[in-house]
């Protein structure tokens, strides 16, 4: 009786532990794309926003900002990753970002008084891009060869643009 139950003991063992539930796994994440509309930078703000991330994102993912710099010839849509620098007759003016698990900051500078040029304060679209990350910190596809190239991103990661959320900026 005491084999039988050893061996019933050992085999249940032995099952249960060949199954696994990679459910919780960090790095499992799926990727996702927000788009925060309307976008106004002032002086008040230091010329930056803050947009929050919920919910919040693991620390081994990787989020890309992309600011609409304008559209093609067949009207779609083109987006420039950041650091975005935007050159003009006043001179440089860059878009940055950081981020953290819980949100995104967004910045505008420039090497001139940036109210000479409004179009690049006011109106401006921004779309933010998470990308599932490894446990060892690397974006999880090796794919992309760059990230730069929005569409290229957003094929990879197999986005949805018909699920894209609408975020507010803080």
């Amino acid at each position: 009786m005491k084999k039988i139950l050893l061996l019933f003991t050992a085999l249940g063992a032995l099952t249960l532990s060949s199954c696994s539930n990679d459910d919780d796994v960090k790095s499992d994440t799926i990727g996702e794309v927000f788009e925060v509309n309307n976008v106004f930078f002032t002086a008040a703000g230091n010329y930056s926003i803050t947009v929050p991330l919920d919910p919040v994102i693991y620390n081994n993912d990787v989020v890309l900002v992309y600011r609409l710099t304008g559209s093609d010839a067949q009207g779609n849509d083109v987006w420039s990753i950041t650091p975005n620098i935007v050159y003009n007759d006043a001179g440089e003016a860059r878009y940055t970002s950081d981020f953290s698990i819980n949100s995104v900051v967004i910045y505008l500078d420039s090497d001139y008084d940036i109210t000479l040029t409004p179009q690049l304060l006011q109106n401006q679209v921004f779309r933010i891009v998470i990308v599932p990350g490894s446990s060892n910190g690397q974006a999880k596809s090796a794919k992309v060869a760059d990230y730069s190239d929005y569409n290229a991103v957003i094929k990879q990661y197999g986005i949805n643009e018909s699920n894209i959320k609408t975020l507010k900026v803080k």
